[in-house]
Parts: C-alpha cells; sequence; structure tokens
C-alpha cells in the first residue's frame, strides 16, 4: 500500500505544483492526523526542483528569467506561509476553555493528545528545511540563494512556534515529541547558519527583530490577563524565548516582555511565580538602569516584588530575595555610598518588611531560607542598619533559641539511640 501510495504521489507531482497539490490536500477537510500524515508522503521523497520551482529558473540565463525567478519567489513564499500555517493549526497545543482551567486536573494528559500528529508536523518541517537549506550551499547565483533564504526564513517561523511548544519540560510533550522538538530546533538552527537557538533569536534583520516577533507577535496576544491562564503552551514558548533574549534585542523588547512577566509574578501558583521570577531576574539583568527607569518600569516592578514577598514557600522565597536586591539597586542608591545623611528609603522598607516576615515566620525551612539572606541584606544596607538594629538583635536572638531547642533535642535523640543499643 506504501508503495503504491508512493507512486500515486510521484504520478500527481508531475502533474500538479506544489501549490495546487496542498490547496487539493486542504480542501479534502481531513482530520489532523490524515493531513499531516499526507503532507508528510507528500513531501518526503519530492526533489527540491519540485519543492521550490524557482530554483531551475533562477539558474537561467537573461534578464527576463531572472526578473521571473524573483516573482516566483515570493509564490513559494507564500505557500510556505499557508503550509507552516496549516501544520501549526493541526498540530500546535490547542487553549483550555474555562471550564477545563478549574476542573482538568491533569493538564498535561489533557493538552498531549496532539502530541502523535505534532511529531509528523515537526518531522514535515525538518525535511522541508534539511532539504532545501542544503541545496542552498550549492547555488551560484545570487537570486538562487536568495530564493532558498526566503524559503527557509518562511519555513522557521512555523517551525520554532511549533518546536517550542513541545520542548523537554512542558507537562504535555511525550518523550518522543521532545525528542522530534529537540531535533527540529537544531535543525532550525542549523539551516539559518545559528550555532544555537540564542544566537538564532539574537539574530536581527534589517534592524528588525527577525524571527522572535514573529514568535511574540503569536503568542502575546495570548498572555492577557484574562487569557494567560488557558494558554500554557503560549507561555511556555514566550519563557523559552525571554530566557533566550540578551542585549542588544533585550532593550528593543523589553515593553513586550514586562507585562506578561509581571502576570506571572503575581500570580498565587508557586510554578507560575518561580518561573515569572526567573525571567524577571534575567530581564533586569540584561537591561540597563536608565531603561528600567523610563516610563516608571523598574517601580512598577519593584511594587511586584514587594507583594510577593509576603506568603512565599521558600523555593519562592529563595528565588524572589535575589531578584528583589537586583532591583532595589535599580530603583534606589545604595545606602553605602551615601556623601551626605542617608534618608529613610526604599532598602529601608524592604528589610523592615523582611524582619516583620522573619518574626512571624514559625516554618523552620522558611526560617532557614530567611537566615540564608541576612547576610547579604544587613551587607547592603551598611551603616544605616543601626535604625533596625533593636529589631534584628530580637530576631536573631528568637532564631538561635530554636537552633538551640533543635541541638539539644538532637544530641537527646542521638543519647537515647546509643542507650537503646547498648540496652539490646
Amino acid at each position: 500500500m506504501l508503495n503504491d501510495l508512493d507512486d500515486s504521489i510521484s504520478a500527481l507531482r508531475e502533474q500538479l505544483s506544489l501549490t495546487e497539490l496542498l490547496s487539493r490536500v486542504d480542501a479534502a477537510q481531513l482530520s489532523s492526523d490524515q493531513f499531516v500524515s499526507l503532507v508528510y508522503v507528500v513531501v518526503k521523497s519530492a526533489p527540491v526542483e519540485w519543492l521550490v520551482p524557482e530554483l531551475c529558473r533562477a539558474d537561467q540565463e537573461g534578464a527576463t528569467a531572472a526578473g521571473s525567478g524573483a516573482g516566483e519567489g515570493c509564490n513559494s513564499e507564500r505557500t510556505y506561509a499557508e503550509l507552516s500555517t496549516a501544520l501549526c493549526r493541526h498540530a500546535r497545543v490547542r487553549s483550555l476553555s474555562s471550564e477545563e482551567e478549574t476542573t482538568c486536573e491533569d493538564v498535561g494528559r489533557k493538552l498531549g493528545e496532539k502530541a502523535p500528529v505534532a511529531c509528523a508536523a515537526m518531522a514535515t518541517f525538518g525535511h522541508l528545511l534539511g532539504a532545501v537549506s542544503s541545496h542552498g550551499g550549492g547555488c551560484a547565483r545570487k537570486s538562487c540563494r536568495r530564493t532558498v533564504q526566503r524559503a527557509v526564513r518562511t519555513l522557521s517561523r512555523g517551525s520554532l512556534l511549533l518546536g517550542l511548544e513541545y520542548e523537554p519540560g512542558c507537562p504535555w510533550s511525550t518523550v518522543q515529541s521532545a525528542d522530534r522538538a529537540a531535533s527540529l530546533l537544531s535543525v532550525v538552527c542549523s539551516a539559518n547558519g545559528c550555532a544555537s537557538l540564542e544566537s538564532l533569536l539574537n539574530t536581527a534583520d534589517d534592524g528588525r527583530l527577525g524571527l522572535l516577533r514573529h514568535i511574540l507577535d503569536d503568542v502575546l496576544p495570548k498572555l492577557t490577563r484574562a487569557a494567560w491562564k488557558l494558554n500554557p503552551a503560549a507561555a511556555c514558548a514566550f519563557r523559552r524565548c525571554l530566557l533566550a533574549t540578551g542585549q542588544p534585542l533585550m532593550s528593543d523588547c523589553l515593553p513586550l516582555f514586562l507585562p506578561p512577566v509581571l502576570l506571572f509574578v503575581d500570580d498565587f501558583d508557586a510554578e507560575n511565580r518561580l518561573s515569572g521570577l526567573g525571567c524577571l531576574r534575567h530581564v533586569v539583568r540584561q537591561s540597563s538602569r536608565a531603561e528600567l527607569r523610563w516610563y516608571g518600569r523598574a517601580d512598577v516592578v519593584y511594587d511586584s516584588l514587594l507583594r510577593a514577598l509576603s506568603g512565599c514557600d521558600r523555593v519562592t522565597l529563595d528565588a524572589l530575595i535575589p531578584c528583589l536586591f537586583d532591583v532595589l539597586d535599580v530603583v534606589e542608591a545604595s545606602p553605602r555610598r551615601a556623601a551626605g545623611p542617608r534618608p529613610w528609603g526604599r532598602h529601608d522598607d524592604v528589610f523592615a518588611r523582611y524582619l516583620a516576615g522573619m518574626e512571624m515566620e514559625s516554618k523552620v525551612p522558611v526560617r532557614r531560607v530567611y537566615a540564608k539572606h541576612l547576610g547579604c541584606f544587613v551587607s547592603k544596607l551598611g551603616v544605616t542598619v543601626v535604625r533596625h538594629l533593636s529589631r534584628l538583635l530580637r530576631v536573631v536572638t528568637d532564631y538561635l533559641q530554636v537552633v538551640s531547642v533543635f541541638l539539644c533535642m538532637s544530641s537527646v535523640y542521638t543519647f537515647l539511640g546509643r542507650i537503646a543499643v547498648l540496652r539490646a
């Protein structure tokens, strides 16, 4: 049956162009699995000249042939843009409904239903990118190389959107889809002449954001306050892109990155808050202080972190405090380097709240996190810590008393254990 199907596809390729064949497949109204599988069968054994017919025309001599090749290049871009859109529509992780957000316990299993289709779609993207990009190295004419670059760039957009949603670590990604995603992202980077995803996303096109902007244009409308919980795959792709972005593109993307990150940090879910803190610290470290102060951005970040300081578990608290230190260095000058009298500032506000949290905390693991960062906080305050000295000494004494009790209890348990061994 497979041989017969291959023969039929080969015969169709002789009669129809790629655009015409895809139009017929799309008009057949197949299921997602059937559509993606059929497209893969169509392209897997197709020659490059059929996949990108302009490559033949680009090698022809004469101005007329060159002009015709340039025009056909636009048709190829349009064809691959439509193909990418169709493959992504059938294979990408869907959005949750409002009812599923509140009732679905296993989101990963619920959203992983398209993983087999996604594997076939990623295999299709990988084959197309490999076939087209490998042909580009042998092109002698500039028009031919430009045609290959346009086709690769168009295919890379859909490939990145699909690959980022099924990366390893996503709860809906299976072992097979995670391997396919990692392989596809590697092929995308290689086809675009980049060594890693970071270098690919930080490459600008003619002063524009390139592939990064295309991804952000797709995911940002899904990350509003009302919708981001319904689009976990878009949130995962956004976080991966943010953590891969550095200077100078971080400066251009800062207004786009901050609103979703602050939504993550303000969330009640510990996992979302923790990932948001990781993203926020990356943004702060990759941005200049002046840019963070523009339009009150640093003040908004500071207020968000101050709210998050209350009611944290130990893991989130351990990630939040260093991030808060970084933001304090942006919103206010260090009290250690004051030339004159040091007025009460935000360092004092945060330290007062920090000591209040230490004083009220009763869980030993959380107390350990507070104590872990206390020395660094005192060092940042410098001599101005004397304003809080009375309360600080009271909190330290209380913590030491608890430590002494635990040490005594440990010694007693050790002693009783030895007695039990001797009796035995």
